[in-house]
């Protein structure tokens, strides 16, 4: 009988928690189905968290879309050029450090999904290969292919592009 009571105040606590989700979501200008499509798992995940915490918790799925669609965030403010180890040159926020071993963009660019590319130059990457000619302003080629080369210093956007 214990058992019941105490899984009966769980749901209770879980109702009424979602009840104040609900409540954050429409001062938001959120639609209700975000909420109703929580589970109780997660909707138990955030007992005790702050409402601002919570406000940008319901946040969360559009900020997944719009990435997924290839937008940066807007929260990310103007956007920065920084180099990650798997995807290459990407948008991040400013803060972050020049080069990071992982990005937001990681899984989406694995998925197939587009992700927004600073302009790069085809003189600064490793693929780069210098016209014998004239290597300074000669059109060059790229490594990967036939069809890929540059002016080496054309800006352009290359999902490529790797820091020698």
């Amino acid at each position: 009988m214990g058992a019941r009571v105490a899984g009966s105040q769980v749901s209770q606590r879980v109702a009424d928690l979602r009840a104040h989700l609900l409540t954050l979501a429409a001062d938001e200008g959120l639609p209700a189905d975000r909420v109703h499509a929580l589970d109780d798992a997660d909707v138990a995940a955030c007992a005790d968290l702050p409402d601002d915490t919570l406000r940008a918790y319901l946040h969360l799925p559009e900020r997944g879309q719009r990435m997924d669609a290839g937008q940066v965030p807007p929260e990310w403010g103007e956007p920065a050029r920084r180099t990650c180890e798997g995807c290459g040159p990407v948008l991040l926020w400013p803060e972050c450090p020049p080069v990071v071993k992982a990005c937001p963009w990681c899984f989406r660019r694995k998925a197939g999904k587009a992700i927004p590319r600073p302009p790069v130059t085809c003189g600064d990457c490793r693929h780069y290969l210098p016209d014998a000619v004239n290597p300074d302003a000669g059109l060059g080629r790229c490594a990967l292919g036939a069809r890929r080369a540059y002016w080496p210093m054309k800006p352009h956007r290359c999902a490529d592009w790797r820091a020698p």
